[in-house]
């Protein structure tokens, strides 16, 4: 008969496996997530500046400042696509990262249950 406890710890070993996968390809994704949002925090608080100058300006300044904002207004618009096109993904992994720990955490929980099952019947 094979030995269901030791059936359950293989088992669990491959699933720990495709959970550290998981884990690292949501950690990738949490980077690059983290670093979208900060860039687009980032272009928010220039657009703001661009827009919070109390000084007077000459007409060719506020020119060059209406560019400048311009400018960064399609840098936020951009940046803020990529991180949306990026969300969807980040998701995705993020549940296959909890799913696949979760399994692992099951096999581990299943594979103590047989083990105190078995101790229990030997007295």
């Amino acid at each position: 008969m094979v030995d269901k406890a030791k059936q359950l710890a293989q088992l669990e070993r491959i699933a720990r496996l495709k959970a550290e996968r998981q884990l690292k390809t949501f950690a990738a994704y949490n980077a690059h997530v983290t670093a979208a949002r900060q860039r687009v925090e980032a272009l928010q608080v220039s657009l703001a500046q661009s827009y919070d100058s109390m000084a007077p300006l000459s007409l060719a300044e506020a020119r060059v400042a209406n560019a400048q904002a311009g400018r960064a207004a399609r840098e936020l618009r951009h940046a803020d696509s990529q991180l949306q096109r990026i969300l969807p993904g980040f998701e995705i992994a993020r549940r296959q990262a909890a799913r696949e720990f979760g399994r692992a955490e099951v096999l581990l929980g299943l594979g103590q249950d047989e083990e105190q099952r078995r101790r229990q019947e030997r007295f």
